[in-house]
């Protein structure tokens, strides 16, 4: 996924992001604050409690486990580059 970059969003520019199917591209948002966004939301109660896979875990056991999996990615990832 690509770097994230700052969007500063004012009254002025918020309308382009009201009905914006790219919201997550224009906003240049990483799959782990994207990830970070759906469990907060989830864990505070802003989307139901019967969003589940077809093995019957719920959306917030599957944030987690994406976002523990980035994250240890990165880990290697970074200890990678300094062997370099």
């Amino acid at each position: 996924m690509a770097k994230s970059k700052k969007t500063i969003i004012n009254k002025k520019n918020m309308k382009e992001f009201e009905y914006n199917d790219k919201i997550i591209e224009d906003l240049g948002l990483t799959e782990m604050q994207i990830l970070n966004i759906i469990s907060v939301w989830y864990v505070n109660g802003m989307m139901p409690d019967i969003i589940q896979n077809e093995d019957g875990c719920e959306l917030d056991e599957l944030v987690d486990e994406r976002f523990w999996l980035l994250l240890e990615e990165k880990k290697i990832i970074k200890k990678a580059k300094k062997l370099l």
